[in-house]
């Protein structure tokens, strides 16, 4: 995979369950229009006032029990940030057909008055602009002032004159063909703003993964020429006893250099010992800068392939650095428990990092973070594990590694906890 600018004909990079641009103006149109339905809300209580009387019919009523009650249940939404699209779709629904039905429902008004649902027809358009598609929305727009200018014309719509029935409804029109563009462009602007940023990510994690690979390389060139080549040259001009074993010793060094190596940076076919797995998820633990628990189950003693080793320290570490970092919300809490706990059962291995903290609301993490998304899960599912996250406000966290799927039930015998701090390292 290139780290090459995407060109016009490149597939859309993967992006999350929550974009942020297209987020957060998706909250801004519908606080808006919200806050521009209470507006015209409150412009349409006085005509409603005075035309009460007529409207204490059955129709009426359901018309002013239907049309307000969408308004607040679209407040709310907004509100929650919960099915606002839908919400905004019943308001525009509810008021265009309250519009077609109005000469059946109300009797003849005061001639020249305006009807109080006049005054919201901006607030459905609004609705319909955002929650529908725009070939719909426009469709809506379009139709509403048509609607509104025939009601205008007769006796319950204050039998004005056909001139002043077509300005109404040209005036409807303007403005919901306006909040239409409005929308549209910033949904537009929104959705590139998000596929730059989606495209960029992917440029970083491929950069990221390039250098990695990039740094192992030389990791690997500069211990093969430090060490192996230089004890065989040094090997074959060894012409004299002195030299000899001065080649063997230059010999050990190499495969010493080479199994720290091993142990360090697992080969992807080499195995790890759950024992070994264990010292250095300790010695991670340890290197934490807040106190950690450390809880080992083990009841078979296996080797795990040396990828899957090295992805779950990594995991493992991460989260313990997530909870180092944000469990204690900024010093807002002083006493956050962390624990470490680790469960193998046959062939298979659970990681637990567990903290009471502050918690977080998953569904709101940030698409530039990626101490969760590629640090744990990302990296558990490349080699064939799954990291679960599970936490909320005030709740702590708890993110749970497993290679294969193992379930807490497998788990028995030998039980062990170690404190560790900063620094300290105690068995």
């Amino acid at each position: 995979m290139s780290a090459e600018a995407p060109t016009a004909d490149a597939p859309d990079p993967r992006r999350p369950a929550n974009p942020i641009t297209s987020g957060q103006v998706e909250v801004v149109i519908s606080t808006s229009i919200s806050v521009i339905g209470l507006i015209f809300a409150a412009q349409a209580l006085p005509p409603l006032l005075n035309q009460m009387p007529l409207m204490a019919t059955p129709g009426g009523l359901t018309a002013i029990v239907a049309v307000f009650g969408s308004l607040v249940l679209a407040g709310l939404a907004a509100i929650f940030r919960q099915w606002t699209r839908s919400v905004f779709g019943l308001v525009s629904g509810v008021y265009l057909l309250t519009l077609a039905i109005w000469p059946l429902i109300v009797p003849a008004i005061e001639q020249g008055d305006a009807p109080w649902i006049f005054y919201l027809a901006n607030v459905a358009s609004a609705c319909a602009v955002s929650a529908a598609r725009w070939p719909i929305a426009l469709g809506y727009v379009a139709v509403t002032p048509v609607v509104l200018a025939l009601v205008r014309i007769t006796p319950s719509g204050g039998d004005v004159g056909v001139l002043d029935a077509v300005l109404d409804g040209i005036y409807a029109f303007l403005i919901g063909l306006v909040l239409l563009v409005i929308i549209l462009s910033l949904r537009r602007a929104a959705r590139e703003v998000d596929r730059a940023q989606g495209f960029a990510l992917e440029s970083y994690t491929t950069a990221v993964r390039h250098n990695a690979t990039e740094s192992e390389r030389v990791r690997v060139d500069a211990l093969v020429h430090d060490n192996v080549l230089v004890t065989l040259l040094s090997a074959a001009r060894a012409n004299t006893p002195e030299t000899k074993a001065l080649a063997v010793k230059m010999a050990r060094g190499a495969i010493m250099h080479l199994e720290d190596a091993q142990t360090t940076f697992p080969l992807i076919g080499a195995d790890v010992a759950v024992d070994e797995l264990i010292g250095r998820l300790r010695l991670a633990a340890a290197d934490q800068h807040e106190l950690v628990a450390v809880s080992i189950h083990v009841d078979s003693s296996t080797e795990i392939p040396g990828a899957v080793a090295e992805a779950l320290v990594e995991a493992a570490t991460q989260a313990m650095v997530n909870s180092g970092n944000h469990a204690s919300g900024g010093g807002r809490l002083t006493d956050v428990t962390r624990s470490l706990v680790v469960t193998t059962s046959g062939s298979g291995i659970e990681i637990r990092v567990e903290d009471d903290g502050v918690g977080f609301d998953i569904e709101r993490v940030p698409l530039e973070r990626l101490g969760v998304r590629r640090s744990i899960v990302e990296r558990m599912s490349q080699v064939g594990g799954v990291a679960e996250i599970e936490s909320r406000p005030g709740a702590g966290t708890r993110v749970t590694l497993r290679w294969p799927a193992l379930t807490p039930d497998d788990s028995q015998d030998l039980t062990e906890i170690v404190s560790l701090r900063a620094g300290e390292y105690s068995l």
